[in-house]
């Protein structure tokens, strides 16, 4: 008499086990996956006149193109906020998440990023997105998942839905994509330097800042 229930149990439990091995692979491979385009050049510099019509508005700036779902941007944020400490005066350091217009792969999480930061409190909850997408890969692109991280984290979600909705998350959105698709990002992080320079870490911290900064105040790279 226990058979069919049994069975029915051990069905169901095996449809739970196959969904969530479904969905943590698409998250992980379509999602997540950020090595499947060419390698790129380690350092690239740009004509004068593709500088000139850059999207980039402010000049003498070190630009970090990066993604929540990056591994590498998570390990050295660190490091990196380390760099900007360094920038010298009348220099700054920018944060541009990685964005498209379809909202997708290491993109989909630039919507997130752009409310954070127009509320003004995108530098105390980074660490925590990060852990999210990457370590506990919680998909927070998911508007229902991303609620739930919010309330988390202490953050109002009347108060998000409503700066989501901004004129000004709306410009910082066309911009991050205006400048992710000028400069052809396929990696995260990239650093865009004085709007000539893209450079990919080649190099450990802090050695790997002294080559940026000598490209801001010298326009020139450090030899390896």
């Amino acid at each position: 008499m226990f058979k069919k229930p049994f069975y029915l149990f051990a069905y169901t439990l095996l449809v739970i086990i196959i969904s969530s091995l479904i969905t943590t692979a698409y998250f992980h491979y379509f999602v997540l996956n950020q090595n499947s385009g060419p390698e790129q050049q380690a350092l690239t510099m740009l004509g004068e006149d593709d500088i000139k019509n850059s999207p980039i508005n402010k000049d003498n700036t070190i630009i970090e193109i990066f993604s929540y779902g990056c591994h590498y941007c998570a390990l050295y944020d660190e490091d990196v906020s380390k760099m900007e400490a360094r920038m010298p005066a009348g220099t700054q350091f920018v944060r541009v998440h990685i964005a498209n217009l379809n909202n997708d792969g290491l993109a989909s999480f630039a919507p997130l990023f752009a409310t954070l930061t127009v509320m003004g409190i995108e530098p105390q909850h980074r660490a925590s997105a990060y852990d999210a997408i990457i370590k506990q890969k919680i998909d927070l692109s998911n508007p229902g998942i991303r609620d739930q991280w919010l309330t988390k984290n202490g953050i109002d979600i009347d108060a998000y839905n409503k700066a989501s909705q901004t004129p000004q998350v709306t410009e910082l959105l066309n911009y991050m994509t205006k400048v992710s698709g000028y400069y052809k990002i396929k990696a995260t992080p990239t650093f865009i330097v004085n709007k000539k320079w893209l450079a990919l870490q080649d190099r450990e911290f802090p050695e790997f800042a002294d080559h940026l900064l000598s490209l801001l105040q010298h326009d020139k790279p450090l030899e390896k």
